[in-house]
């Protein structure tokens, strides 16, 4: 009821580029996740439960899932595969094709493996050979892509944010000056400023129709400046969200990073990401209740990020905490299902068409 009464009050201060979103709205929730990196991978894995078999019945229901993915990571496999055939990072990509395949399919583990050895094959994950080779092959990225999700069964609809190769560049506090992702993620120094060059390349194509269609349109989790923001820089998808009608909410992560966000709280998270996107865009700021289980090693610099929750409301964003830590496996990580209900639960919270709304809620 909360939310829905949020909605009503952000509803009245949209954008006059944008239409209200009630108006027309299908059954089918339009969900746009926004970043790279291993963090969006973990959001599309729980929506997928909720999304629509494409070749199910009609009309549809449930979720339609789609994507928008970094693709400026010049390091590892990607970062070689980059430079060799002049073609924009596939890694991010990969994953997130493998994500929405069916969990009881086995050629999305098969995708995902990377050879131990071999001389020229050593690091190389297989999904992304297999793209660069479709990319080849079709001489379009895009149609890679599109070839890639029918052979795994995705549902859902994964973009590029740029088909232009592209390198991202950052400025730390110090003046110094970094070219690449993997030496900026490694350079363990605090951020000043983050771009790509070449600066502001073309959206590739679809990428701004998505955000405007989006019901709801998710930022993170991921690296903040490496894999949330870099999707960001494309020309015209800021003026693009800020205009669509659509919902906006952003992950915060569950621990920080060294140098790009040591020391974060939820709210310094959130005050970056306003300062690349503007103020009063970002709807909603989800963070984990959970404790975070002790890191490795005592002298980490990763450490859990602290809720302010009062800081964000201040801010004009509402705060939302909820139990989203994943309890299995090695890793400190979102819970795919439990961030997807989350996501979801509030999706189901935006106006329906003829319902009627005030501040405390739904009416009827």
């Amino acid at each position: 009821m909360f939310i829905c009464g949020f909605i009503v009050r952000g509803g009245g201060t949209q954008d006059a580029c944008a239409p209200r979103i009630s108006e027309g709205l299908q059954a089918m929730r339009k969900i746009l996740g926004m970043g790279g990196g291993t963090g969006l991978p973990v959001l599309l894995a729980g929506l997928k439960e909720f999304a629509q078999d494409p070749d199910g019945p009609s009309p549809p229901t449930g979720v339609s899932i789609s994507a928008i993915v970094s693709t400026s990571d010049d390091g590892g496999s990607s970062g070689r595969l980059s430079r060799t055939f002049g073609i924009p990072a596939v890694g991010d990509l990969r994953n997130c094709l493998a994500a929405l395949a069916p969990n009881s399919f086995e050629l999305p583990e098969l995708f995902q493996h990377r050879f131990s050895a071999g001389a020229g094959l050593q690091g190389h994950s297989l999904g992304n050979l297999i793209v660069t080779a479709l990319c080849e092959k079709y001489g379009s990225l895009g149609l890679a892509i599109q070839t890639a999700a029918r052979l795994l069964r995705s549902h859902g609809c994964i973009l590029p944010a740029t088909e232009v190769q592209t390198t991202l560049c950052a400025e730390f506090e110090d003046g110094s000056v970094m070219r690449g992702e993997s030496q900026v993620a490694s350079a363990g120094k605090r951020i000043r400023s983050v771009w790509l060059e070449p600066e502001y390349p073309p959206p590739f194509p679809g990428v701004l129709e998505v955000i405007a269609n989006a019901d709801v349109i998710v930022l993170g989790p991921g690296s903040l400046y490496t894999s949330i923001i870099p999707s960001l820089l494309v020309e015209d998808v800021i003026q693009a969200i800020r205009c669509s009608p659509a919902l906006k909410i952003f992950i915060c992560n569950l621990t920080t990073q060294p140098g790009e966000t040591e020391a974060f709280t939820a709210s310094d998270h959130l005050r970056v990401l306003q300062s690349h996107i503007g103020q009063r865009v970002i709807d909603i700021c989800v963070m984990s209740s959970d404790p975070v289980p002790q890191i490795a090693g005592s002298e980490t610099r990763v450490k859990p990020v602290r809720n302010d929750p009062q800081e964000i409301a201040r801010m004009g964003v509402v705060p939302i905490q909820a139990g989203l830590l994943a309890r299995e496996g090695p890793w400190v990580r979102h819970d795919p299902k439990k961030l997807a209900h989350l996501i979801l639960s509030i999706a189901d919270a935006l106006p329906r068409p003829g319902a009627v709304y005030d501040e405390g809620g739904l009416v009827a």
